[in-house]
């Protein structure tokens, strides 16, 4: 109830930025870090899934049972001297039809949607999207490209743990029993025998054996991955950490600010309009707006001042018969970071207030093609602190979430608080009692289970404001405990502990996603040891045979 869904850490924002370098400089074979971190996770939750590949999402046809010769003989991907056979490929190219259908399933539960059709054929529909010759990409060839990348990881992982001596362990061969027990017990619920349903469901060229080996090449190669990632964070030293902060320290220092924007007008460039002129008509219609920019800029000495100037420019700009408004009009930015200020304001307004001569108090103005945007300092930049607190919940008791709270109902809200509060100091006021106090109490169920713990709370983490400026204020000590009162209601505060500045985690986070990037590229990058070879042919037959099932299955089911 305390944490908020929009924002990213530095660390999350680092990897965003490394994954759109590496999807750029791997753009033709799409070997880059987000289909390898998402194909290996369904290389590693292969097991829990299988069966769901099956029967989700209406993929459970009905199929003429064979044995699918040709499809196991026939390569549709070869890894060196490894191949991929047209069955194999056939299973990968249902894991990344299930991959796709499964995101967007989430993404229409939330009212939205990524264009992936749950209603036709990917053949027939766009991703709006063209490859490198100008030629529209359908939806099936984003399969099929996502099933090659699956297949081609998975198996250049594998072969390269095989030659390290991995083999399955006892763990791995546990749940693949498990799939292949619930698989089988699919199976008889349709009548079917174990293989015959494998090949209707998953590769007409597969049986029980084939699809054993195919699930421990996805375990072994997710073990074998997930050690390549382990020792390549290991070999991170603080020395490294330390010098790579102090290249930097804009990126991942904070600063808090206040800013006010005056929008400019939208105009259009007429059609006998030269360039130069239309510049020039600009410039002039905004010359007015900067000038009250930098004419509330001569009014500012604190929030205070900055508040009561905006104020007044907001309002001398109103239409008759409007009335003023007496909200505050300025952004205040607690912990905002060099990347984010970028975005939000303008570079140059970034590195202004990043510049290690700024002091609090400072203030300027910065235009940009939009607006004219004033800045006052609050705090310059400073190192962030990462922070665990407890917390229990004692929410508002309103007639549904949203509501705002009459004052009687958030008085009774603190009494009881404070109540809780007081039994938790009777109790001795260690963190053992604060944890029995949440179980009985808390009304933040998600955190309930662990003792209302919250780990790693940073200066731009995505908590409610008043409840992390609580946790991450460098005063705080140990032990120290206080109620705080956010929208959701009054929450009873103990302080765990410091984890130190926050750079250090940032950082050492940043140079192990490198490191290890870099150890994953030397497998299977451009210049890694492993090649990929496609048979266009084959896996365009194994495209368009999914793609006819699908309609097939789509015509019984609007048929019946």
């Amino acid at each position: 109830m305390a944490k908020n869904e929009s924002s990213k850490s530095k660390a999350e924002l680092y990897r965003e930025e490394r994954k759109e370098r590496l999807a750029k400089a791997a753009k033709k074979n799409a070997k880059n870090v987000k289909s390898r971190t998402v194909a290996l996770e369904i290389g590693k939750k292969a097991a829990a899934v299988l069966v769901a590949v099956a029967i989700v999402a209406g993929i459970g046809w009905a199929i003429v049972d064979h044995f699918g010769v040709v499809e196991k003989f026939s390569t549709a991907i070869s890894v060196g001297d490894e191949k991929v056979s047209v069955a194999q490929y056939n299973y990968y190219y249902s894991m990344a039809y299930q991959y796709y259908a499964q995101m967007e399933s989430t993404y229409q539960q939330q009212g939205m949607s990524m264009g992936f059709p749950l209603d036709k054929a990917p053949d027939e529909v766009s991703t709006n999207q063209k490859d490198e010759d100008g030629n529209i990409v359908y939806y099936d060839t984003a399969i099929a490209n996502y099933a090659s990348n699956l297949a081609f990881q998975q198996l250049a992982l594998y072969t390269d743990a095989v030659a390290e001596g991995y083999k399955i362990n006892e763990e791995e061969q546990k749940q693949i029993d498990e799939a292949i027990a619930s698989i089988s017990e699919q199976a008889k619920k349709n009548s079917y025998s174990l293989n015959a349903f494998i090949r209707a469901n998953y590769s007409k060229g597969l049986n029980e054996k084939g699809l054993r080996q195919l699930l421990e090449m996805e375990l072994i190669a997710s073990r074998y991955n997930e050690d390549v990632q382990k020792k390549a964070h290991e070999t991170v030293t603080d020395e490294q950490v330390e010098k790579k902060y102090k290249e930097d320290p804009k990126t991942y220092n904070y600063a808090d600010i206040r800013s006010y924007t005056i929008s400019f007008d939208t105009l259009t460039k007429a059609s006998a309009e030269t360039e130069e002129e239309f510049t020039k008509r600009k410039n002039e219609a905004n010359q007015p707006k900067i000038d009250a920019a930098k004419a509330m800029l001569e009014k500012i000495t604190d929030a205070e001042t900055f508040k009561t100037a905006a104020l007044e420019h907001k309002n001398s700009n109103l239409k008759e018969g409007t009335k003023p408004t007496e909200v505050d009009p300025t952004v205040e930015n607690k912990g905002a970071t060099f990347a984010a200020l970028k975005t939000s304001l303008s570079e140059d307004a970034a590195k202004w207030i990043f510049d290690s001569a700024r002091k609090i108090g400072d203030k300027n103005v910065f235009t940009t093609d939009k607006a004219a945007i004033v800045v006052l300092i609050g705090n310059p930049a400073y190192e962030g602190v990462s922070a665990d607190v407890r917390h229990c919940l004692i929410k508002f008791d309103v007639e549904k979430e949203g509501d705002k709270p009459t004052d009687e109902i958030k008085q009774a809200a603190s009494k009881k608080a404070n109540e809780i509060k007081d039994e938790w100091l009777k109790a001795g006021g260690t963190e053992d009692a604060f944890k029995a106090i949440v179980k009985k109490y808390n009304e933040d169920t998600a955190s309930t289970e662990n003792g209302g713990l919250y780990e790693d709370i940073r200066p731009n983490s995505n908590y409610v404001a008043s409840f992390k400026n609580w946790a991450i204020d460098p005063a705080r000590k140990t032990g120290d405990c206080e109620i705080v009162e956010t929208e959701y209601g009054y929450h009873i505060m103990y302080y765990v502990k410091s984890n130190g500045p926050d750079w250090k985690l940032t950082v050492r986070e940043a140079i192990q996603e490198e490191v290890y990037g870099d150890a994953f590229e030397a497998i299977i990058g451009e210049e890694g040891k492993y090649k990929m070879v496609e048979n266009k042919e084959n896996i365009a037959k194994v495209s368009k045979e999914f793609c006819d099932k699908i309609r097939l299955n789509l015509a019984q089911q609007a048929a019946a």
